[in-house]
């Protein structure tokens, strides 16, 4: 046999095709932990932070630099507590939900708000038929820096051994606002969901990397090569095509909470030139996440369940 082309692109970014929605759904939680296990927040910008490397590296101990991102996090308001059973197949499906009193009225721009609320004993009543219990909870963006209003819906995870467990702590923050600080800690590990930044339709030479063909040789020199035999009569998945390039939705795991500010540390004006000035707390998050300033991010605790080790900063370098 002949030599082979190697693949081109990784086949973990795929499929390749546009999110269905700028709010990602969480398809797993966490089964350790404590209260929520999960928090969103709002993409910021990047910049330095100066530290001492705690890892074990050739440079342990010594002061580093490492880029970060940051990303504002105004508190969450839990809109209900909503109870999953079983159906014939084992898979969840919901059997009770019971609204809270007092939803911002910006939440009316996502979803119609009824004027009774619900009763959490409903709930209670179902705890003997529920596997799971979990909360839906939107972000308060009227309360950031770059003026958007209408909050995000999203269903958040909440810990606890058996749905009775988590009942009671959905109960206690039913219709209350919570901070960051109650589900985050620093040093903690988390997984970021969100949707990349669109490129747009773009040819296989940026979105696959392909090698420009010889100029001399062909007439195109963006077009790749052969696209696979003359039989069988198809294109395999395999083969770099032209098609939609970013705007993706991705998970991007294990990104450690470097520290937890208050908005007027991290109200820096022209240093997020995208973004704006912060008007709520912001976590410093290490490395980049998905997405271009302003993008909604879901931010779940860790699955793989990492230790907590809290960072020594120095500095912040903007």
């Amino acid at each position: 046999m002949g030599k082979h082309a190697p693949g081109r692109g990784s086949i973990a970014a795929r499929p390749r095709k546009r999110a269905a929605s700028l709010v990602p759904r969480m398809r797993c939680w966490p089964t350790t932990g404590k209260g929520l296990l999960g928090f969103a927040g709002y993409k910021v910008g990047m910049a330095h932070v100066v530290m001492t490397d705690d890892s074990e590296s050739p440079t342990k101990g010594q002061e580093i630099t490492k880029p970060v991102t940051f990303v504002e996090v105004p508190p969450l308001f839990v809109y209900s507590i909503v109870a999953y059973g079983a159906d014939h197949a084992g898979c969840l499906k919901i059997i009770g939900e019971s609204i809270a009193a007092g939803a911002p009225k910006e939440l009316s721009r996502t979803v119609t708000l009824t004027k009774k609320a619900g009763d959490a004993k409903k709930i209670e009543g179902l705890l003997g038929q529920a596997r799971e219990i979990r909360v839906k909870a939107c972000a308060l963006p009227a309360k950031t820096g770059f003026g958007k209003k209408a909050p995000e819906l999203f269903e958040v995870g909440v810990a606890g051994a058996t749905p009775a467990e988590q009942f009671e702590y959905a109960k206690s923050v039913l219709g209350k606002e919570v901070p960051v600080s109650q589900v985050l800690a620093e040093g903690e590990y988390v997984d970021v969901v969100a949707v990349t930044t669109g490129r747009g339709w773009q040819g296989i030479v940026k979105r696959f990397g392909v090698a420009l063909n010889p100029r001399k040789a062909t007439k195109s020199r963006r077009h790749g090569g052969s696209i696979g035999a003359e039989r069988q009569a198809k294109v395999f998945y395999t083969i770099p095509r032209a098609g939609q390039t970013g705007f993706h939705r991705r998970t991007d795991r294990n990104k450690r909470v470097m520290k937890i500010v208050e908005a007027k540390e991290a109200a820096r004006p022209g240093a997020f030139a995208w973004y704006g000035v912060p008007r709520s707390e912001c976590i410093i998050m290490e490395g980049s996440v998905p997405g271009p300033a302003k993008r909604f991010l879901k931010l779940r605790k860790s699955l793989s369940g990492r230790a907590v080790r809290k960072p020594v900063l120095k500095e912040i370098v903007w």
